[in-house]
């Protein structure tokens, strides 16, 4: 693994700009969280098993996330809320959201999870065949698991509203705001399996209405079902972040919003999860890419997304090309490793500090908007106050490119014969690989450039 015990440098060289209102699509908010605009801009989704003995109750653990700008974290444990205060007080800069799953409940004996199937049990369900509970059922009437240990709760309006007129999503919001949520330490709210439709691995498909509706309609249902959630958090949450795991850009038409997105507008990011990997390298990458700048256009500010990755740890060239890639848009970037410890470490590469010289916001701010198209011989630019990126796509083969005067190379240490401190007049690229290099003299920012354009359309 990278460099786990580098001590976080809270050191800042440039002003961090703050969005001050969060508005759109029927959500009306003052975000308390502020976004970083220099870069790298680094994430995390935290919620994995962790190298650290105790996991989140380790503190060199803890230190290691607060390295971090932006972070998903879980364990519903009692201390949670301590180890999140923790993180902050090493970091008081980052973004912290409590990951909320409220498609799926874990059937373990805990204080946060029985208090749930109690509700579930308790709750009357849809008219018809499935008029049992609050948990999603097939068509036979039998609960639906598609991840172990884990049942699925059915999410939809389909369902009878309690004593206190509430279903499943608005009892889960008030839940879970009672146990964690009500501290001020927590920036967002993210929600996973905020999808298009309902996965399910292999087998039945939930009956949510008990027979009554169609395929498409239960898909709609499931989407209002996560909404009501997201509006039953804003009630109680106004100045909060609602963050979430979408798959919305698969299923558009063309790059156009769907017509019916009206369910997800307003969200203010979300989780690009494993577009890029390493066994799937030489899948398209402008096709990937699209799908990350179309991303973008879904999140009203600040917008927080997460462009994670899946890789080998030392696999130095794989990690260039995915940050490169996330370099040419605006996310935030998370490498998850392809071992025991996936989304329960913090990766750490030369690229991200200069190997520990300088601090995460050594880039300064982007001085040129995202790419349209490729720069030099199919390569991929961008520019930055202090560094300029370059992406080559895998389908592009290895090319050498010209650049101007005035770049070196990082001197780097985990990969030093790329990141060797030499003039980079000529940079030779490997299919699927990138650089970050370094200006030898700033380039200062027009603070006057539009914002980047979203690749979708109302």
């Amino acid at each position: 693994m990278h460099n786990r015990a580098r001590t976080f440098r809270n050191i800042s060289i440039f002003t961090v700009a703050t969005f001050a209102i969060c508005a759109g699509a029927d959500i009306r908010t003052a975000c308390a969280a502020e976004t970083k605009q220099e870069f790298p801009k680094l994430g995390g989704m935290q919620i994995g098993k962790s190298p650290y003995e105790g996991n989140l109750s380790n503190a060199d653990y803890r230190a290691e996330i607060a390295k971090l700008d932006f972070v998903v974290i879980s364990r519903a444990t009692p201390t949670l809320v301590d180890y999140a205060r923790d993180i902050k007080a090493h970091n008081p800069d980052i973004v912290i959201a409590k990951y909320k799953n409220i498609a799926e409940v874990p059937l373990t004996d805990t204080y946060y999870d029985t208090p749930q199937r109690n509700k579930l049990n308790a709750g009357k369900g849809p008219n018809g065949t499935n008029a049992f509970d609050w948990w999603a059922r097939d068509a036979n009437g039998n609960r639906i698991s598609t991840w172990v240990n884990n049942d699925r709760a059915n999410l939809t309006e389909y369902v009878k509203p309690d004593a206190n007129g509430q279903r499943w999503p608005q009892w889960r919001a008030q839940f879970d705001y009672d146990l964690f949520m009500k501290d001020p330490v927590w920036d967002g709210w993210y929600m996973d399996l905020t999808n298009w439709r309902p996965k399910w691995k292999g087998g039945p498909s939930a009956d949510f209405s008990g027979g009554q509706v169609s395929e498409e309609e239960h898909n709609a249902a499931y989407r209002r079902g996560n909404r009501a959630y997201w509006d039953a958090i804003r009630q109680l949450t106004p100045d909060t972040l609602i963050l979430v795991n979408f798959d919305w850009f698969l299923y558009d038409d063309n790059g156009k919003r769907n017509e019916n997105l009206g369910p997800y507008e307003g969200a203010n990011g979300g989780y690009i999860e494993y577009r890029m990997s390493w066994t799937g390298a030489q899948n398209n990458w402008q096709e990937i890419y699209t799908w990350y700048r179309r991303s973008m256009g879904y999140f009203v500010e600040p917008k927080f997304v997460l462009f994670d990755v899946k890789g080998p740890p030392n696999n130095y060239q794989f990690f260039r090309y995915s940050f490169a890639t996330c370099l040419m848009a605006d996310g935030y970037f998370d490498y998850s490793p392809e071992d025991g410890f996936r989304k329960g470490t913090v990766e750490w590469f030369d690229e991200f500090d200069l190997a520990g010289t300088a601090t995460t916001r050594w880039m300064g701010l982007a001085v040129s908007l995202p790419p349209d198209n490729s720069w030099q011989s199919g390569v991929y630019r961008r520019d930055f106050e202090n560094a300029v990126v370059l992406v080559n796509p895998y389908q592009n083969g290895r090319v050498t490119v010209s650049l101007e005067s005035g770049l070196t190379r990082i001197d780097g240490r985990q990969d030093p014969v790329v990141n060797n401190g030499r003039v980079a007049d000529q940079v030779t690229l490997e299919a699927g690989d990138g650089i970050v290099l370094l200006r030898d003299t700033a380039v200062i920012p027009d603070t006057k450039r539009p914002k980047p354009p979203v690749l979708s359309s109302e």
